[in-house]
Parts: C-alpha cells; sequence; structure tokens
C-alpha cells in the first residue's frame, strides 16, 4: 500500500502534476515482480481504494510525503550541482 502511495506522490512532488501513467512507470521499475499484470488505470484505482478507505493512516501519509520533499529536494540539488560544476568548468 505504502509503495503504490509512494510512487503517486513521488511523481506528484516531482513534476507538480498528477500524471498515473508516470507513477505507473516508476511503480514497475521498483516493483519489477509485484503485480506484473497490473496496468497503470488499476494502479490508480488502488491509489484511490487505499486513500478513500483509510488504508493508511494520515501521520503515516505526512511521513510519506515528507520523505519524498527530502528526496526530490536531494535530486534537485544533485541536478543544480552538476549544472553549476559544468559552469564553472566551462568559466575555466
Amino acid at each position: 500500500m505504502k509503495e503504490v502511495l509512494w510512487c503517486f506522490t513521488y511523481i506528484k512532488e516531482k513534476t507538480l502534476g498528477e500524471n498515473y501513467k508516470e507513477a505507473y512507470k516508476l511503480w514497475g521499475e521498483r516493483n519489477p515482480t509485484t503485480r506484473i499484470n497490473i496496468d497503470a488505470k488499476a494502479l490508480l484505482n488502488q491509489k484511490n481504494y487505499i486513500l478513500k478507505a483509510k488504508r493508511i493512516t494520515a501521520v503515516e501519509i505526512d511521513e510519506l510525503k515528507e520523505n519524498i520533499r527530502l528526496k526530490v529536494g536531494d535530486d534537485a540539488e544533485d541536478c543544480t550541482n552538476r549544472v553549476n560544476g559544468a559552469k564553472w568548468i566551462q568559466m575555466l
């Protein structure tokens, strides 16, 4: 359950939008042997069920979001450092 929400929340934080096909790709990469017969729409339905039926607590969701914000921030910082490093090298 957490993995499904993690993928959807990660894509939402990273792209500032909700793209269920991108979340499905990420989920598939992170879980190559889990439920291989599920498609993107079914995964979206699973996420909606988890949230609607409150199968995960609000505290767990908040922890998940905070974890993702830190990861997205680290990824953005790495990207910025690579770009700035390339500019620095060009200046030399």
